[in-house]
């Protein structure tokens, strides 16, 4: 019970993710906390932004969606594809064919991308969105800003047949109709 020089906060998230065609799943969580009474506007405003991230984070995970922390808030990062999305959004990724060796640059890009996911950034379920210009890569590396496409313009595919999205769990076949529809 709170005592008269607190004030009590709940803060709540509530998400839900497709899993399959008209079919979707939720999750809910909620926090209730004290604060003292004398705390500021942005105290209290900075504690729920924390507290809605950890939220958000936590019904992510319970979803199985993936997810980027970023400096402003908690991002999901795989959204539902209209129609040929046949499998839950964020299935796990299947074991890849071994990735060739001394592909080259795009290769090596490619593979650093399975290998180190947590390294790169994903724009291509927001490009779906139109929330993200199309015009940008798939996947930008973090520390350098190196950017993968999925197509060229003329929707020439670019993903190599044994890349498995380390983020949705999406093949090199599943990609090349996402990048279809991004440059359309």
């Amino acid at each position: 019970m709170a005592t008269s020089n607190e004030i009590r906060v709940t803060v709540s998230r509530r998400s839900v993710a497709q899993v399959a065609p008209y079919e979707s799943e939720e999750a809910s969580a909620s926090i209730e906390f004290s604060m003292d009474a004398g705390s500021s506007e942005e105290d209290v405003t900075g504690s729920v932004q924390a507290w809605g991230d950890r939220l958000a984070t936590a019904n992510y995970e319970a979803l199985g969606v993936g997810y980027e922390v970023t400096e402003v808030a908690v991002r999901r990062l795989q959204k539902s594809v209209s129609g040929g999305n046949q499998g839950s959004p964020v299935a796990s990724a299947p074991a890849p064919a071994a990735a060739p060796s001394g592909g080259g640059d795009a290769d090596d890009l490619w593979r650093h991308l399975m290998d180190n996911s947590d390294q790169w950034y994903t724009n291509w379920p927001q490009q779906l969105d139109g929330a993200e210009n199309a015009a940008r890569p798939a996947y930008r590396r973090k520390s350098d800003g190196k950017g993968l496409w999925l197509t060229k313009k003329d929707g020439t595919l670019l993903v190599p047949g044994w890349f498995v999205c380390p983020f949705t769990g999406k093949t090199a076949s599943d990609l090349a109709g996402i990048g279809a529809q991004i440059r359309a």
